[in-house]
C-alpha cells in the first residue's frame, strides 16, 4: 500500500509524528487547565448560575465529538507546528492578563477558550487548524457568555412585534416602553421574556445542524440565518398568544405555571419544526479526499515550538501572581453636597436603591426643590485604585436598580449641561416597579472623564492602569418618580438639578472626600 493511498483510506501513516504532536498538545491543555483554573471556575459558574448559558455545558463535548470525527483528515497530513500559533498564544495570554488586571471576566473567558485553537495552530499547524475550523470556531463562539447585551434589544423587538400582531387582530393595545397595556391588564416584557435563552441555544444548535446536514455553503448560511430569525419571531408570537389568551379567558390563564408550560411547549414545537424542515433539504454525505501535506519546518524547530507554547501559557498566571496579593480596602467618607435652590440632603426613600458592592464610599440622599417642592434623589459611589475582584465599578451585579424590584421600560440618552461649562451624555432608564414608575439618569466618571458608556469607562480605567496610575472611578445617578404623563416635566427637573450639581474634579466635590484623597478626582 503506497503512502498517498493509505492517507486517503484513513490509516495512520505518520504515527510517530502524531503521537509526539498529540502528546505535546495534551501537555499544553493540562497546563492551560491547571494554570487558568480560576478562570475555568468563573466560566463554569457563569454557565451554572445564569439560565441563559446553561446550554454551554454541551459545547465542549459537542466540539470534541465533531473534532473526533475529523481525526482521519488530520492524519492525512503531518503536524507542522507554526510560529504564528506562538504569536496567537502570546496575544491571548496578554488579553487574559489585561482582563485579570482590570477584573474583566469576559476578556478572561474569551482568552481562555480561544487558547484552544491557538494551541492547535502552535502544536499541529495550519492544515490541522483548517480541518478543525468548525469545532474550534463553534467552541469560541458559543462557550463564552456574551449574550447579555442582546437582552434589551430582544425585549424591544418582542414588545413591538406583539403589539403589532395584537393591532392586526383587533385587540385594543398601547405600548409604553416595554409595557403592553390592554383593557384587562398591563403586561410587562421582562428580561425573562426577551427570548435570549432560546435565541442563543437555537442559533448554537442551528450552526451544528447546518454543519452536519449540508455540504453546500449557501445551504448552511440560509439555515443558520433561519435558526437566528425563527426564535425571535417565535418569541414575539409567544408573547402575542400569551396576551391574547389573557384577553380572551382572563389573565390567570396566561400567567404562573401555565405560562411557563406554554412557553416551553411552544419553543419545543418551533425547534422541532425547524429541524424537520431542514431535514428535507439535507445533502447526501460525501467521502472527502484528503491531500497529502508535508511541512518544510525542520524537526528540531518543530519541537522547539511546543515547549515555547507551554512556557507562554505559564507566563500569564505567573505575572498575575502579584495581582492576587490582598489589597487593604480603602474607605472614602463621602458627604452629600449642598445644592443651590434645593433643600437637603435628606434620607432617601426605599423606592429606588442602586446596587454597587465593594465601593470605597457611597451616598444616597434626596433633595426637595425650594420653588416647586419636587423631589430628586442622588446616588454617588466611588471606587479607588485599579479594578480588582470585589472592588470594581463595572461588573456583574452592580446596577442602577434592583432587578428584583423593578424592570426597565425603556432606555435612551440625554445631553447634560453641568456646572462650570461641563457637559456630558447621561444614560436614561425608565423603570417600572411596585413603587411606581421613575426616571433614572446616570453617568460614570474616571478621573476627569465622564461617559454614559460602561465599556468606555472600562477602557478609561485600563488606560490609566497601563500608564501606571491609580484611577478614581465613580458613578453618579439622579432619579425622580414619574406620575401619569409628566415624564417631560421630570426630565426638565432632573436637568435643572444636574446643572446645580458640583462637577467632578472641582473643589466642591474634592471637599466631600476624606483628607487623604483631597485633590484627587472621584
Amino acid at each position: 500500500m503506497n503512502r498517498p493511498f493509505a492517507a486517503v483510506a484513513g490509516f495512520s501513516v505518520r504515527t510517530p509524528d502524531w503521537v509526539l504532536a498529540a502528546a505535546a498538545f495534551a501537555v499544553a491543555v493540562v497546563v492551560l487547565l491547571v494554570c487558568y483554573w480560576r478562570t475555568v471556575q468563573s466560566l463554569v459558574w457563569a454557565w451554572a448560575h445564569d439560565g441563559t448559558y446553561q446550554y454551554a455545558f454541551l459545547i465542549f463535548p459537542l466540539s470534541l465529538w465533531v473534532a473526533s470525527g475529523l481525526r482521519h483528515q488530520l492524519q492525512a497530513s503531518e503536524p507542522v507546528p507554526s510560529i504564528w500559533g506562538l504569536a496567537a498564544v502570546t496575544a491571548l495570554v496578554f488579553v487574559w492578563y489585561a482582563g485579570r488586571l482590570l477584573d474583566v471576566n469576559l476578556a478572561q473567558h474569551f482568552a481562555f477558550v480561544a487558547l484552544f485553537p491557538a494551541l492547535v495552530l502552535a502544536c499541529w499547524g495550519w492544515q490541522a487548524l483548517w480541518v478543525l475550523a468548525f469545532p474550534l470556531g463553534y467552541l469560541v463562539v458559543f462557550a463564552v457568555p456574551w449574550g447579555d447585551a442582546l437582552v434589551g434589544p430582544l425585549q424591544d423587538i418582542t414588545a413591538h412585534f406583539a403589539v403589532r400582531a395584537l393591532e392586526l387582530t383587533g385587540t385594543p393595545v398601547l405600548l409604553n416602553g416595554r409595557e403592553i397595556i390592554t383593557p384587562s391588564a398591563v403586561w410587562m416584557v421582562a428580561d425573562a421574556c426577551s427570548g435570549v435563552k432560546f435565541f442563543i441555544a437555537c442559533t448554537a444548535l442551528g450552526c451544528l445542524y447546518a454543519y452536519l446536514m449540508y455540504r453546500r455553503w449557501w445551504k448552511r448560511v440560509v439555515f443558520v440565518a433561519l435558526a437566528a430569525v425563527v426564535p425571535v419571531v417565535a418569541n414575539g408570537l409567544r408573547v402575542y398568544f400569551t396576551v391574547l389568551i389573557g384577553e380572551t379567558w382572563g389573565p390567570e390563564y396566561a400567567t404562573g405555571t401555565d405560562h411557563l408550560i406554554f412557553g416551553w411547549q411552544f419553543f419545543g414545537t418551533v425547534l422541532l419544526l425547524l429541524l424537520l424542515v431542514g431535514w428535507f433539504f439535507r445533502d447526501p454525505p460525501v467521502m472527502s479526499e484528503h491531500s497529502l501535506a508535508r511541512g518544510n519546518m525542520p524537526a528540531t524547530a518543530r519541537t522547539m515550538v511546543w515547549p515555547a507554547a507551554v512556557a507562554l501559557l505559564i507566563a500569564g498566571p505567573a505575572l498575575a501572581v502579584g495581582l492576587a496579593a490582598p489589597v487593604p480596602p480603602e474607605t472614602v467618607q463621602l458627604t452629600a453636597p449642598t445644592i443651590a435652590g434645593w433643600n437637603g440632603p435628606q434620607a432617601a426613600a426605599d423606592g429606588w436603591r442602586p446596587i454597587f458592592r465593594g465601593a470605597a464610599g457611597q451616598v444616597r440622599v434626596s433633595y426637595q426643590s425650594a420653588a416647586s417642592g419636587d423631589v430628586v434623589e442622588l446616588f454617588h459611589a466611588i471606587y479607588t485604585g485599579k479594578p480588582r475582584r470585589g472592588h470594581t465599578l463595572i461588573t456583574y451585579g452592580n446596577d442602577l436598580y434592583d432587578p428584583a424590584r423593578a424592570q426597565i421600560l425603556s432606555r435612551t440618552r440625554r445631553q447634560l449641561d453641568l456646572a462650570s461649562g461641563w457637559s456630558t451624555t447621561a444614560a436614561e432608564l425608565r423603570l417600572a416597579g411596585a413603587s411606581g414608575s421613575r426616571l433614572v439618569w446616570y453617568w460614570y466618571c474616571v478621573d476627569r472623564h465622564c461617559t454614559r458608556s460602561p465599556v468606555l469607562a472600562k477602557l478609561l480605567q485600563a488606560w490609566a492602569v497601563l500608564r501606571g496610575q491609580l484611577p478614581r472611578s465613580s458613578v453618579w445617578a439622579l432619579s425622580s418618580p414619574v406620575g401619569g404623563d409628566d415624564a417631560d416635566r421630570v426630565r426638565t427637573k432632573l436637568h435643572v438639578f444636574a446643572q446645580a450639581l458640583p462637577v467632578p474634579g472641582t473643589p466642591e466635590v474634592q471637599a466631600q472626600q476624606s483628607p487623604d484623597l483631597a485633590g484627587s478626582q472621584p
